[in-house]
């Protein structure tokens, strides 16, 4: 049970992710503050939580990451590919599918 747990909530922070990259670039902590705005602070994402999922689309081609000094401070920004565009849709759609079943 904790599995299914566990996947449905990776899925949904992935999901969320790409949903707020797909606006713009940003770096971490811009999505974390992001996701709290966006969500009313339902959806509160921890940095410990946000990073790997980050890392792990980095390495799958899903997103870029590049640095820019921004007031003097070194800032990764992310960006969403062409492959996570498609992997984006294909989440979205099989929540909307799973979202309709349990309505």
């Amino acid at each position: 049970m904790m599995q299914n747990t566990d996947n449905f909530k990776r899925g949904t922070v992935e999901l969320i992710v790409l949903s707020v990259l797909s606006q713009k670039d940003m770096y971490g902590y811009e999505l974390v503050k992001t996701i709290s705005e966006k969500s009313n602070k339902n959806f509160e994402l921890p940095l410990g939580t946000l990073y790997p999922v980050l890392y792990r689309f980095v390495e799958n081609g899903l997103i870029s990451d590049r640095d820019e000094v921004v007031n003097k401070r070194l800032r990764k920004y992310y960006h969403l590919e062409e492959k996570g565009k498609e992997y984006y849709k294909t989440l979205l759609e099989e929540y909307k599918r799973v979202s309709l079943g349990v309505n």
